[in-house]
């Protein structure tokens, strides 16, 4: 394991970087922050609690460090074994109790003790430490003496780039200012190493009130009275007239690959900075190499013959007379020690390489660094892909740019979200976000990013165009050099959003003049030219052009008159990709994996855009195939967006549009808007009686009643189930029927009709043949009543509306667990917990694993009422990593609000407050209406097993408010309930009353009456 705290803070773990969502708690980063910055990596419990929770109560600071170190153990170990890690010893906190971490500041301060190692550990600063905590006062004093120790380093390196980067630490730096004067006046610069020494003088007085050392002033005056005669120049290298930015760790892998290998070529798309990393390469490597560092740029070089010519001409050589001038260059280069930059190689590649290996060959002591969008492909050649910005690194030099042509600029709370989606946009190109920067000086940054879809003619610049003026320049360059198969893949890769596999380039892309077989190898040769991204995704690669990229190939395939052709076929790949993972359409037990869409969603919604535009029918088709998709993963407004949209134009009765419309109710009921289901239900019984068979209207008035179980119209309900049933209906039809009615009966908690009708559902079940496709709609008791000391509360554990229709042999699970909901209601614990273990075992003997999450999610909560704690944490921890498998996110929440009230009902009532506080932000992020009053009801009860009435009382409150806009008349009356018997002030227990009057809910009518006082 190591540990960086320069420049970022992250950890490397044997299985790779640990993701900075796994990071739970802020104070577990920083408590592992503080003990790899300690000596020993080890602090006495009692300074970390004053520093991580000042001015708090010993016993609750000690508890939020013990569940600090569980958490940090947990991130740490990932997979791997937990012990020693985090330890507590005789009230010391130890970060690995098996012996030290490697940590990069340490590394860095080991290597700056060694002379030998100064240009390494210079190299392994890749940023100063931890720039996120630069307010934090225990990390200043650190900070501060990292980089006071770097600027020593600098200085002892002494070239002219380590002086100048020393001066930025410390401006006031004698030595350092002495080192570039000397620099300066070699380079018969003379007046301009007497300004830098006035300048210090100047700063000094002014910060100090004192003069320049005897040393700088003897300095001053040999120059002045021009004693000494300058060395000749020793590079060739232009003076950077803008910052750095961002590259730090990318510059520490050029010199450690550079020194290893000779021969190193860095490439990456147009724009991306390939030239300017090779340049700050060279500039702090300069000390390195006795005679120096030459840049040739090889861009207007057209003739492969003459690029020994123009590197000649870099090094300030006379030319070659003979014929063969690439021998005669190396001749001269063979005593040398040296650095060479070839820059824009790539349509050279052949003389290049034959350039280098030469070289490589005969001058041993002569590095080459090439630039270039694909390989040289010579002899020993290194190659290093320059990636684009990180976001933060992307947002630091677009403020830098920006500065530049609009002093004053900076990066604040009303634009950061602009600048930062420009960076975003733009994917880091550096050229990009420094065209973009320069449009601030007469657009706000909301304005670029706003008009972001125009980028490549946005980005442009005024004056003569060269290859690195515009974007577009340099895009197209690489365009040009492109073979003509290459062009044609290259644009109409150019359909794809986002990321895009093999398979789906190889159907999309090919015609008559693109085999399909061909596509592999010319998708090879344009990534290795750096125009298509290679992304590894576990075993399977796939490919993303760069936004820019991508708007410069739409272009050419308008040009060629392929767009809608193209845009077309793309549509159809990604409807026949959907409907081939619909679950709804797949026969028998379906294995739901919702999460294997998350690749392919920026393809499905731009292929929805296009068929609502130009085939309607054809987006109603595909909408039908995401909504359980987007059920899953919790993409409930989204999802609901593009039906409303698609219903729009798309008009005509057809089973596609029922399917529509329920799809659209079970969405807006996710979000809370339980008033629109009665008329997104009628009109879809409607719409199935004029377009389908009799046995689609049979569904769709089962499917409606379903849906108004919800908003409490169990009188019409009952109608439902009892007209289907009436005659002799089908098996499938007769247990939906029995199903609803059973439904029915359990809403309104009337056990005893509610156990009769869910054994007589069994029963039918029983009479389904096994070849019917799915049919029953699954659906679950959301809000049972548990034990919280001598009384029952209500909880929110588990979805109404699954979102799924299984076949006969899952209904029986599923009708044996709503059996368990029964149980509960009538406190018989233990025929809940085997009836509910029977569901389980049934789901996992058929392989069904989200009917297998659901049931064990039931079981835990049954054990977690009977206090058998162990048995309950295994259960819904099994749960919950099924529906992080499957990519269940409302089923995730679910499970960890369940895991927080057991924590509680078990003691640990600060893991059972994190727990649920984690499934109520997740709620939130995706609009989850019912999920976030739900999770608030949870945290109510959690607050009981703490003892804590009050906040029990106010977070009930909460709960309230949040259910009522949303109509589920049922959640609201218990939840009323509740806040009424904490005594939260208000009438709650008077309309919970009327509500459980209202709804026939036996139960909650029974308890609501007897809390109400006699009239006096």
């Amino acid at each position: 394991m190591r540990i960086r705290l320069l420049g970022e803070f992250g950890i490397d773990r044997d299985d790779g970087p640990v993701d900075a969502r796994e990071w739970r708690l802020r104070k577990a980063r920083t408590l592992v922050k503080l003990l790899a910055l300690a000596p020993g990596q080890r602090l006495h419990r009692d300074v970390l609690l004053d520093r991580l929770w000042p001015g708090r109560p010993v016993e609750s600071a000690v508890n939020n460090l013990h569940q600090a170190l569980h958490v940090a153990r947990r991130v740490l170990a990932g997979d791997g074994a937990r012990a020693g890690l985090m330890e507590l010893q005789n009230d010391l906190v130890v970060l690995c109790a098996d012996g030290p971490v490697e940590v990069d500041a340490d590394r860095f301060r080991e290597l700056a003790g060694d002379r030998a190692t100064r240009r390494e550990a210079i190299a392994a600063y890749t940023g100063d430490l931890l720039p996120e905590d630069r307010f934090e006062d225990w990390a200043a004093g650190p900070r501060a003496g990292l980089r006071k120790l770097l600027c020593e380093l600098l200085v002892d390196v002494g070239d002219a780039a380590s002086l100048h980067r020393g001066l930025e630490i410390d401006p006031l730096h004698e030595r350092a200012v002495r080192g570039l004067m000397r620099h300066l006046a070699d380079a018969g610069r003379r007046s301009e190493a007497l300004a830098r020494y006035e300048r210090l003088r100047d700063d000094l007085l002014t910060a100090y009130g004192s003069n320049p050392d005897p040393e700088s002033k003897r300095l001053y005056r040999d120059l002045l009275t021009g004693d000494g005669e300058p060395r000749p120049a020793s590079d060739n290298l232009a003076p950077a007239l803008t910052s750095f930015v961002g590259r730090e760790r990318e510059i520490t892998d050029v010199h450690r690959l550079l020194t290893a290998g000779g021969l190193l070529t860095l490439t990456g798309v147009g724009g991306a900075g390939k030239t300017r990393l090779a340049e700050e390469a060279a500039r702090r490597l300069l000390g390195s190499y006795p005679d120096g560092a030459w840049f040739a740029d090889l861009a207007r070089v057209a003739d492969p013959r003459l690029v020994p010519d123009a590197v000649t001409a870099a090094l300030g050589l006379d030319p070659a007379a003979g014929s063969r001038p690439l021998r005669t260059l190396v001749a001269r280069l063979r005593s040398r020690s040296l650095l060479l930059i070839l820059d824009n190689c790539e349509h050279l590649l052949s003389a290049c390489a034959e350039l280098a290996s030469e070289v490589r060959r005969a001058c041993p002591s002569v590095a080459v660094l090439a630039t270039s969008r694909e390989p040289l492909h010579a002899p020993g050649e290194v190659t290093f892909r320059v990636p684009s910005l990180r976001e933060s690194a992307a947002v630091r030099l677009f403020a830098d740019r920006a500065r530049e042509v609009r002093p004053g600029f900076v990066v604040d709370e009303g634009n950061a979200a602009a600048v930062a989606e420009i960076c975003r946009r733009l994917d880091g190109i550096p050229l990009a976000v420094e065209l973009a920067a320069a449009r601030t000086s007469h657009l706000e940054a909301v304005e670029i990013a706003e008009r972001l879809h125009e980028a490549l003619s946005l980005l442009r610049r005024r004056g003569p165009i060269t290859r690195h003026t515009t974007l577009r320049a340099a895009l197209e360059w690489s365009h040009a050099l492109l073979a003509t198969d290459e062009q044609i893949l290259l644009r109409r890769l150019s359909v794809f959003a986002g990321s895009f596999s093999l398979p789906s380039a190889e159907e999309v892309c090919a015609d008559e003049r693109l085999e399909g077989r061909d596509v592999l190898d010319c998708l090879g040769r344009v990534v290795d030219k750096s125009l298509v991204q290679i992304e590894r995704t576990g075993d399977r690669s796939r490919y993303r052009l760069l936004e820019t990229i991508r708007q410069l190939g739409r272009e050419r395939l308008a040009e060629a008159g392929e767009t809608d052709a193209f845009d077309a076929a793309h549509f159809r790949h990604f409807r026949a990709l959907a409907a081939d993972r619909d679950p709804d359409l797949a026969p028998g037990i379906v294995v739901e994996r919702p999460q294997r869409l998350d690749v392919d969603h920026d393809n499905m919604r731009s292929a929805l855009g296009w068929a609502v535009r130009h085939d309607p029918a054809g987006a109603l088709s595909l909408g039908v195939s995401l909504w359980r998709y987007w059920l899953a993963r919790g993409h409930f407004a989204e999802g609901a967006g593009w039906l409303e949209r698609i219903l729009e134009v798309e008009t005509g009765p057809s089973p596609d549009r029922t399917r529509a419309l329920f799809a659209l109710a079970i969405l807006e009921a996710r979000r809370g808007l339980s008033h629109r289901l009665p008329v997104r239900a009628g009109e879809a019984v409607a719409v199935a009686e004029k377009s389908g068979a009799p046995t689609d209207a049979t569904w769709a008035r089962l499917m409606r009643g379903i849906l108004l179980v919800g908003v409490a119209e169990i009188d019409e309900v009952e109608r439902v189930a009892l007209a289907e049933s009436e005659g002799d209906p089908p098996a499938a039809v007769a247990a939906t029927a029995h199903w609803l009615a059973a439904l029915a009966a359990l809403f309104r908690e009337d056990v005893r009709t509610a156990a009769r009708r869910f054994d007589d559902c069994l029963t039918r079940l029983g009479e389904v043949g096994s070849d019917v496709p799915p049919f029953l709609p699954a659906v679950t008791f959301c809000l049972p009543l548990a034990p919280v000391g001598d009384a029952t509360v209500p909880v929110f554990e588990e979805s109404w509306l699954l979102g799924r229709r299984v076949g006969a042999v899952q209904g029986r699970a599923y009708a044996r667990s709503a059996l368990g909901y029964v149980h509960r209601l009538a406190g018989d614990l233990d025929a809940a917990l085997s009836t509910t273990s029977r569901a389980a075992d049934e789901f996992a003997r058929i392989d069904d694993a989200a009917g297998l999450a659901h049931a064990l999610n039931h079981l835990g909560c049954v054990e977690r009422d009977a206090r058998r704690f162990d048995p309950a944490f295994a259960h819904l921890r099994e749960a919950l990593a099924l529906r992080r498998r499957l990519g269940d996110r409302r089923g995730e929440n679910l499970s960890l609000a369940n895991l927080g009230l057991l924590s509680a009902a078990a003691g640990d009532v600060v893991q059972g407050r994190r727990l649920a506080r984690t499934a109520l932000d997740r709620g939130e992020s995706v609009d989850d209406g019912p999920g976030v009053a739900g999770a608030l009801l949870d945290l109510a009860v959690i607050e009981l097993f703490a003892g804590d009435r009050d906040r029990a009382r106010s977070l009930a409150s909460q709960a309230v408010e949040a259910f009522v806009p949303q109509g589920y008349l049922r959640l609201e009356a218990w939840t009323r309930l509740l806040a009424a018997e904490l005594g939260a002030p208000g009438r709650h227990g008077q309309v919970a009353l009327e509500l459980f009057g209202r709804l026939g809910c036996r139960l909650g009518y029974a308890r609501a009456k007897a809390m109400q006082r006699p009239a006096s």
